[in-house]
């Protein structure tokens, strides 16, 4: 028992998983998507993401229905930033979303996302972990190539100064291809001398409980 818990406590036990709305773009507008593209497959332009804030006309959500050979990652529902041209297009918009959490000094968030290399557009999918709004850290990750999902991750620890301040996401095409996204996921761990005290602590009361049961029998 006693090892069971040293190893719960040494592992990724104290890391918290973040909720992020909608994480895979599963829940849709009102009404659905609004255009269709061919057999099953629909898409929505001018509508709103639920739990997420877009700008740009041509964002939206995307049911790819082997469209092209394209899917979801996670579901059948992935989220779309436009095609952009050298330079950036006009209508370019972006996707994001505040997780209604605060950094805390010393503790280290972990964003990961999911980027399609679409068959038939290139990849310009760009993530990016923000504090009130600006962003802080930028995704990074290998492309496995045409048709692929590839994980994209950042990490930013917060300073004293920058504690208190909201937690978010931004999601956004580089101007060169098309940004696809799903499976938007966050977490935090606090820093190392928490996890080393919390660590302590529960191991000095394992201690006790163990001791208080001997002295039971």
């Amino acid at each position: 028992a006693l090892t069971i818990c040293l190893l719960f406590l040494a592992s990724g036990a104290f890391a918290g998983s973040i909720t992020v709305q909608n994480a895979s773009f599963e829940i849709l507008p009102a009404g659905g998507l609004n255009n269709p593209c061919g057999s099953g497959c629909s898409y929505s332009t001018g509508l709103p993401i639920p739990g997420w804030v877009t700008t740009g006309y041509d964002t939206g959500q995307w049911i790819p229905a082997s469209y092209h050979g394209n899917y979801a990652y996670n579901g059948i529902t992935l989220a779309y930033t436009c095609l952009g041209s050298p330079g950036g297009g006009t209508d370019c918009g972006t996707i994001s979303q505040d997780v209604l959490t605060k950094a805390v000094a010393g503790h280290t968030y972990t964003l990961t996302v999911e980027i399609l290399h679409r068959f038939d557009v290139p990849m310009g999918g760009v993530a990016q972990l923000t504090l009130n709004g600006a962003p802080v850290a930028m995704a990074t990750g290998g492309d496995l190539g045409v048709g692929s999902w590839n994980k994209y991750t950042a990490h930013f620890t917060a300073t004293g100064a920058e504690a208190g301040q909201e937690l978010g996401i931004l999601l956004s095409s580089n101007g060169l291809g098309q940004g696809d996204f799903d499976y938007v996921q966050m977490s935090a761990v606090p820093e190392r001398s928490n996890l080393a005290m919390l660590l302590g602590f529960g191991i000095f009361n394992l201690a006790a409980v163990l001791s208080f049961r001997r002295k039971l029998v």
